[in-house]
């Protein structure tokens, strides 16, 4: 009995891709601009650079988390584009079939309006 190298079923992760080597995840950006306004709202802080210096240290945390972000994001849009093509080519006429059913759904809906 000859082995193929389609993959199987179970080759495909069904929640995603796999997030083992995804960083850490950063707090809420609401959460940066609650630090921001308690800054601006503390009464300690008479020394102008003082709270400069702190508002420049909580915008470049921000701005860490927001480039965090957007690596993630790049790197899961990646996995999932190397698992679609995978999918792709180890099903190519269920590929085909599922773009005409969604081809057909579509039509369906503008057809309508």
């Amino acid at each position: 009995m000859a082995t193929t190298n389609t993959p199987l079923p179970s080759d495909f992760p069904e929640n995603g891709p796999d997030n083992s080597g995804m960083r850490r995840r950063g707090r809420h950006p609401e959460s940066w601009i609650d630090e921001l306004e308690a800054t601006l709202n503390d009464k300690d802080a008479t020394d102008l650079e003082a709270l400069r210096s702190r508002l420049s240290e909580q915008l470049r945390a921000t701005r860490r988390s927001l480039r965090d972000a957007s690596d993630n994001a790049s790197d899961l849009m990646r996995e999932t584009i190397d698992c679609t093509e995978e999918y792709i080519h180890a099903r190519p006429w269920q590929a085909i079939g599922l773009v005409a059913g969604a081809a057909f759904l579509f039509g369906v809906v503008v057809g309508r309006q």
